[in-house]
C-alpha cells in the first residue's frame, strides 16, 4: 500500500508549521528590546484603608515592549536560568534581585546610571537608567480592564489534569507573538508573571502621588499580569500578587521601563471650575454681609479688622514659651513615622501632638498639613488612647497627607486636655486667663504649633496648611485668619456663618457672640486669609448655598490681590460628614497650592 501521499501531506504540514515558528520568532525578535514611551496618564482609585478616592498620576515613560527575552538575558548576564527553554521566550526563574541586577548591568553597558543598590534593593528615585516598572506605571502600560490578546491558562478551575498538561507539555511562549496593546506592549496579560520595583502594601492603601512607588520596606514584592497558568476566571483577582524577592519561580520573569515624569494637569479654568459651582441666586449675592471694600484703602482696612479680632478673641497674658516638644512614643506604620509628643503651649502646660513623618517624600523640605480636632486618633486613622477614636475613615486626614508625601501634624483641642471635660476645661481657662475665649486658647496653641515647626530643619516653612472638620474647621478658620504663617485653609462643614453653628458654646466665644461689634462676622476672617488659598465644604449641615454669600463677600478682596479664585467652595449636599469625593477635592486642592511655595 502506498503511503507517499500522506507521506507528502505530514511534510506540507510539518514545513508550514516550521515557517511559522520562524515568522513568529522573527516577530518576536523584532519586538524584544524596544522600548515603548508609555505616555502620562492619571486614574482615580479607592483607597482601601479610608475609603477616600485617590487620583494616581504617572508621568511618560519607557517600558519594553516585551518581556525581557532569555537571549537578551544571557547577552547581558552570562547565564540563563530559564526552565522552559528557548533564546525568544521570556525569561524566568529570576529573583527580583536578579532582574535588579539586569536592570543595573544593561545601564552600565549602554552608558547610562545604574538605579539600583544592589546590597538594599534601594533605587534612586531620579536615576534615568534601566529598572522595574512600578506598579503603577504597570497600571498605566496595560491600559485594558480586562486581558486582551492574553497568554493565560484555563478558566476551568476543577481540571487540574489539564492545568499541570500546560505546565508539563506546553510552557511559556515566544514573546510578542501576539498583537500588541495601544502602547505596541505585547504579553502584558499571560505567558510569565512579571516582577514590579514595588513593595507590597499590607493595608491596600496607595500614595496618590505623582508617580507613586510603594512602600519603603515589606516583605514581597508585587507581581503583575498573570502567567501562561493563570485562570481567566474569577478567581483572577486582576492578575496582581506578591512574592518574597528572592523568590524564583518558572511562571515569574520581568520587563523594564526607563524615565518617568510629572503627570497630566489639567487647564487652569477645567481644575477650578468644580469649586466654582455657585447656585442660582448665590452667584454674586452677599446678602446683608457689610461689605469687605470701598474707598478706605485695603491694608489700613485690613489692619483695623485685624485688630478687631484679637480684641474679640482675646489671648493668654504670658509671655509665648519657647518651642519645644517632648518625645512620649514613636511607631513605624507603613507610610509614615510616627512621633507621638506633647507640645509646651503654656510655662506649665502641654498639648498632645502627633508628627506623622512619609516615607514616600521627595527630598529637601516639606509641606506641612496641620489637622486640629478633638484628638489625634481620628485624624491619624490609628487608636492611640484618645477619648473620642473611631475607624479610619474620610476624616482621616493626617493619614491623608502622609499618603501625598507630606508631614501631617494632628493637634489636640484643650477641651479635652485642659481640664476632665469641656466644663472644667473652659473654667480652667477662664480662671488662668479671664479675658481670653475658648477659640482664643485654640489661636494661641495653633500659633505655639508653628513655632514648634519653623524649628524643624525638614519643614518647608512657607508650605504650611490647615484642614479642618467640624470642630476642626472652626479651629482651622480661626487659627489661619490669626496667622499669616499658615498658607492655605479647608474648612469642612464648620458653619461659615456665625449663626450657622454654634459658637456662642462657651468653648467657643461663648457670650462674645452676642455682642460681638457691628457687622462682624466670619466673612472678616476670610478676607483676613486673603490672598491665601481658603476652600469651603459644605454638606447641607452647618454648610449650605447660603455659605456662597460669605464666599462672595471675600472674593471681592481675594480679586484685589489678583487671585480671586484662591477661594471657593463645593458642596457635597449629603449631610454633616464629609464623602469620599469631597475628601478628594480638598487633597486635590491642597495639593495645587502646596506643590510649589508660590501660594497659587
Amino acid at each position: 500500500m502506498s503511503t507517499g501521499p500522506k507521506r507528502d501531506m505530514t511534510r506540507a504540514k510539518a514545513a508550514a508549521g516550521k515557517a511559522l515558528s520562524v515568522a513568529l520568532l522573527a516577530v518576536s525578535a523584532a519586538a524584544a528590546g524596544e522600548m515603548a514611551p508609555i505616555p502620562s496618564s492619571s486614574r482615580e482609585v479607592i483607597d482601601g484603608f479610608t475609603g477616600s478616592k485617590l487620583t494616581i498620576a504617572v508621568g511618560e515613560f519607557l517600558l519594553s515592549s516585551t518581556e525581557i527575552t532569555q537571549r537578551e538575558f544571557e547577552e547581558v548576564m552570562g547565564y540563563n536560568p530559564s526552565h522552559y527553554r528557548g533564546e525568544a521566550r521570556p525569561v524566568e526563574s529570576v529573583s527580583w534581585w536578579e532582574a535588579i541586577a539586569y536592570a543595573n548591568r544593561r545601564s552600565t553597558r549602554e552608558g547610562l546610571p545604574a538605579c539600583y543598590d544592589l546590597a538594599t534593593g534601594r533605587r534612586d528615585g531620579d536615576c534615568l537608567g534601566y529598572r522595574l516598572p512600578t506598579d503603577a506605571e504597570w497600571s498605566a502600560a496595560a491600559g485594558e480592564a480586562e486581558p486582551k490578546n492574553a497568554r493565560l491558562g484555563l478558566a476551568d478551575t476543577k481540571d487540574s489534569r489539564a492545568m499541570l498538561r500546560l505546565a508539563r507539555d506546553q510552557g511559556t511562549f515566544a514573546v510578542g507573538t501576539l498583537p500588541g496593546n495601544r502602547f505596541g506592549l505585547h504579553d502584558m496579560w499571560g505567558n510569565v508573571w512579571e516582577w514590579c520595583d514595588d513593595w507590597a502594601d499590607p493595608v491596600s492603601s496607595p500614595a496618590p502621588a505623582g508617580n507613586p512607588s510603594g512602600p519603603t520596606q515589606g516583605l514581597a514584592r508585587v507581581l503583575r499580569g498573570g502567567s501562561f497558568l493563570s485562570t481567566t476566571g474569577s478567581w483572577a483577582r486582576g492578575y496582581r500578587t506578591s512574592v518574597e524577592p528572592g523568590r524564583k519561580s518558572p511562571y515569574t520573569g520581568f520587563r523594564i521601563a526607563r524615565g518617568g515624569a510629572a503627570g497630566p494637569t489639567p487647564s487652569e479654568e477645567d481644575w477650578f471650575e468644580p469649586y466654582n459651582r455657585a447656585p442660582a441666586g448665590y452667584e454674586n449675592s452677599i446678602g446683608s454681609l457689610t461689605p469687605l471694600t470701598g474707598p478706605e484703602p485695603w491694608p489700613a482696612r485690613r489692619k483695623a479688622l485685624l485688630e478687631k479680632w484679637r480684641a474679640i478673641l482675646g489671648a493668654p497674658s504670658i509671655p509665648p514659651p519657647a518651642p519645644e516638644a517632648e518625645l512620649a512614643a514613636e511607631f513605624d506604620e507603613p507610610n509614615y513615622a510616627g512621633r507621638l509628643m506633647f507640645l509646651r503651649t503654656e510655662p506649665d502646660s502641654r498639648e498632645k501632638i502627633l508628627l506623622m513623618l512619609p516615607k514616600r517624600s521627595a527630598r529637601g523640605p516639606l509641606p506641612v498639613l496641620i489637622v486640629p480636632y478633638y484628638d489625634v486618633d481620628v485624624p491619624a486613622g490609628k487608636n492611640l488612647g484618645g477619648r473620642s477614636y473611631v475607624p479610619p475613615s474620610v476624616r482621616s486626614f493626617a493619614y491623608m497627607a502622609a499618603q501625598q508625601g507630606w508631614i501631617a501634624v494632628a493637634i489636640r483641642w484643650f477641651g479635652e486636655s485642659y481640664g476632665e471635660r469641656y466644663e472644667e476645661a473652659v473654667a480652667n481657662l477662664a480662671l488662668r486667663h479671664p479675658d481670653t475665649t475658648g477659640l482664643g486658647k485654640w489661636v494661641w496653641d495653633a500659633q505655639r504649633l508653628v513655632d514648634y515647626l519653623h524649628t524643624l530643619p525638614f519643614v518647608d516653612r512657607s508650605r504650611i496648611a490647615i484642614m479642618g472638620h467640624s470642630l476642626g474647621a472652626k479651629m482651622s478658620l480661626y487659627a489661619a485668619a490669626m496667622d499669616e504663617r499658615i498658607g492655605a485653609v479647608v474648612f469642612c462643614e464648620g458653619g461659615i456663618g456665625l449663626k450657622f453653628s454654634n459658637y456662642e458654646d462657651y468653648w467657643y466665644l461663648g457670650e462674645r457672640a452676642e455682642t460681638l461689634p457691628p457687622g462682624a462676622d466670619h466673612h472678616e476672617l476670610l478676607a483676613l486669609i486673603a490672598p491665601r488659598p481658603f476652600l469651603l465644604i459644605a454638606g447641607e449641615s452647618a454648610d449650605k448655598d447660603e455659605s456662597w454669600r460669605y464666599i462672595n463677600a471675600a472674593r471681592a478682596v481675594y480679586a484685589g490681590y489678583g487671585k480671586p479664585r484662591n477661594i471657593g467652595l463645593f458642596n457635597h449636599r449629603t449631610g454633616h460628614s464629609p464623602t469620599p469625593e469631597s475628601t478628594w477635592r480638598a487633597i486635590e486642592w491642597l495639593k495645587r497650592f502646596l506643590q510649589s511655595s508660590n501660594g497659587g
